[in-house]
């Protein structure tokens, strides 16, 4: 039987974009997959030069290159370079749209795809608050169109790996949890208008870094067999603000998810963070460390509890499940997204919406909370 295949638009040609149609130009059998494949039929940019650049440099890649199975076997053939993303969304030629675009302008352009009648894979942070995200949701179902955020590590190997170790029960019940994903970046040496200081783009480290320890948190703790907290709650949070833009430096914050246990999440920009430990989960019978990076990391760690609360794990162990070879990690989401559509779904089982309201909650609680919140929405209503 001939494979599903998921035309896609893309929207926005800026790195995450280049990473996402590097992927869909791969090789489906690099990763063991017969049963979707992808095309790529629009570009959308802020001008036609924009997106034709963007396009003739895919076609242009070397032979010994991942992506030129894409370019020799159909997947970038007649592709539509557009100056408009209004142009992408109307194309009748396109089921689906990747929306890349900068944090702040995702709503916008989800929507603008759902009014069109797309079905959308959209970037993290799905939107800046919770209002956004319910709005989306309810244009989806009435449009009966798919939409999920591209939470992209829950399809990765390892996640798949993980969640077979916390069903089995060998860890036993989670007594506490931590994720961290920093990173020393130079921001005294960044103008005001980079991403990542720029209010107006969603700057920050919360926005940009903390879906990374809230994914761990939710396929971690959320997930695990032995949670029935369905809403877990903010305990207490904080920001440090980086004064030059007074977009958020780090943030912090501590869920609680009752009954089980508690988690402590941050994300800092000033700090070059955890590296064999970005993620941990203890438990009574031994603790679960992801290794960094926690957005696409490829080994975890088992131990045992300490001597004196020694549990039944007794050696310490180390699993290896690596992203497949000339896959950037983007391919995975991509395939579910696709099998989704082919199946009618409006969501995926392993990224439902409910779970991204979750985490969009922590982020309004952390955000109103601290002293960042209003830069950021200043920012995004001048937009």
């Amino acid at each position: 039987m001939a494979p599903f295949t998921i035309r896609w638009g893309i929207i926005s040609t800026g790195g995450i974009s280049t990473k996402f149609v590097h992927d869909l130009l791969v090789d489906p059998s690099s990763r063991e997959v017969s049963d979707v494949a992808h095309k790529v039929v629009a570009v959308g940019s802020r001008s036609v030069e924009s997106a034709q650049k963007f396009v003739d440099k895919f076609k242009a890649t070397p032979d010994d290159e991942s992506p030129s199975w894409g370019i020799k076997n159909g997947v970038f053939d007649r592709v539509k370079a557009r100056g408009t993303y209004q142009e992408v969304y109307d194309d009748p030629d396109v089921d689906a749209i990747y929306v890349g675009t900068p944090h702040t302008l995702h709503y916008e352009n989800t929507k603008d795809a759902l009014t069109a009648g797309k079905n959308v894979l959209c970037e993290k942070p799905f939107t800046l608050d919770s209002a956004e995200l319910d709005e989306l949701i309810a244009l989806a179902k009435e449009k009966n169109l798919f939409l999920m955020e591209a939470v992209w590590t829950r399809y990765h190997p390892l996640a798949y790996a993980v969640e077979e170790v916390l069903k089995s029960g060998k860890l036993g019940k989670p007594k506490r949890f931590t994720a961290d994903f920093s990173m020393d970046f130079p921001m005294d040496d960044k103008p005001t208008s980079h991403r990542m200081l720029d209010p107006v783009l969603g700057g920050g480290a919360l926005l940009d870094m903390g879906p990374y320890p809230s994914v761990w948190a939710m396929l971690l703790v959320h997930r695990n067999p032995y949670n029935k907290d369905t809403d877990p709650k903010v305990l207490t949070s904080y920001q440090t603000v980086y004064e030059r833009t007074n977009v958020d430096l780090n943030s912090r914050w501590l869920v609680d998810w009752k009954g089980l246990c508690q988690g402590q999440l941050l994300t800092d920009l000033g700090s070059a963070g955890l590296r064999e430990a970005t993620a941990v989960l203890q438990c009574e019978e031994g603790d679960l460390i992801i290794e960094y990076p926690p957005y696409c990391s490829e080994a975890f760690q088992i131990h045992p509890r300490p001597e004196r609360d020694l549990g039944t794990i007794k050696e310490k162990s180390r699993h290896v499940h690596p992203i497949a070879k000339g896959n950037n990690g983007m391919s995975y989401e991509a395939d579910e997204v696709a099998r989704c559509i082919r199946d009618k779904k409006l969501e995926s089982d392993r990224m439902p919406w409910t779970e991204s309201k979750i985490v969009q909650g922590w982020f309004d609680v952390v955000r109103t909370s601290g002293p960042t919140a209003t830069a950021t929405m200043k920012g995004h209503a001048s937009k």
